[in-house]
């Protein structure tokens, strides 16, 4: 095997284990137990429902964007063009974001610091699998380091790349 095929493995390899964990993560954050730090304010229902189905819009609409370059995983398919518009004119990574705002939503109705734990583990895999994920976009689209330039990574103009 080449060195150039060895990489590409090595690189499905860190691909495929950053999707298992993340949804490893999700599983978490839906199934851990309920109600056992504090039992969560009608308001705080409301601000968890805005976040969720926040997140879920935000994700609905990332997904129409990206078209067949639609992956689950964080390695560019060749089958897409870079994407700069609608909600990636918003954030680099809006579907990340968009998952992000409904764990969020999830985490306070959740009334558990079991959740809270998964959600930020779920935050800081997110930050990480990002960044190694700009590094193949950047490789991929002649264009992404503009794009990370004026475009925020979760959010407008927070981590932005200089």
């Amino acid at each position: 095997m080449t060195d150039t095929g060895k990489h590409a493995r090595r690189d499905q390899v860190i691909a495929w284990s950053f999707v298992a964990v993340q949804a490893l993560l999700l599983v978490a954050i839906i199934t851990l137990p309920r109600d056992t730090g504090w039992i969560p304010s009608d308001f705080a229902r409301t601000v968890s429902n805005v976040l969720f189905f926040s997140g879920v819009a935000m994700d609905a609409w990332a997904f129409l964007y990206l078209g067949r370059g639609l992956t689950p995983s964080p390695l560019p398919n060749g089958a897409g063009k870079l994407v700069v518009k609608g909600p990636y004119a918003i954030a680099r990574h809006p579907i990340y974001t968009g998952v992000i705002l409904l764990s969020i939503g999830i985490t306070i109705r959740s009334g558990s610091f079991l959740v809270i734990g998964a959600t930020l583990a779920l935050i800081v895999l997110f930050a990480v699998k990002a960044r190694w994920e700009e590094k193949h976009l950047a490789s991929t689209f002649p264009g992404y380091p503009d794009y990370m330039s004026s475009t925020g990574r979760f959010v407008p103009y927070v981590g932005l790349a200089t």
